[in-house]
């Protein structure tokens, strides 16, 4: 039982995500974080694999683009590039970062 209402609300989310950015609303990062994250706990607790989950991406984006997400990137590269997260700051201790 949970994990239908796991794989439904991955799919509502992709959906929702994929239908925006195909009207040109920019997603915010959070919310690209926020379902990854999600999927990752799926992942986790055994309710869908990897496999299963990029399946159901590119399904999801088919179904809104009427392309690949390969095909997609080829098209416009550089609507691609996402934000580089720079997590430098936390590779020195806690108590030396305080200072």
């Amino acid at each position: 039982m949970q994990q239908d209402k796991f794989i439904q609300q991955v799919s509502r989310r992709l959906h929702r995500l994929f239908t925006n950015s195909k009207l040109g609303v920019r997603i915010p990062p959070v919310e690209r974080h926020r379902l990854e994250g999600f999927m990752q706990a799926g992942v986790f607790f055994g309710f869908s694999s990897k496999n299963e989950l990029a399946e159901m991406i590119e399904n999801i984006h088919i179904d809104v683009f009427g392309k690949t997400i390969a095909e997609r990137k080829a098209e416009a590269p550089a609507s691609w590039i996402f934000e580089e997260v720079d997590y430098s700051q936390y590779d020195s201790p806690t108590y030396e970062r305080s200072r």
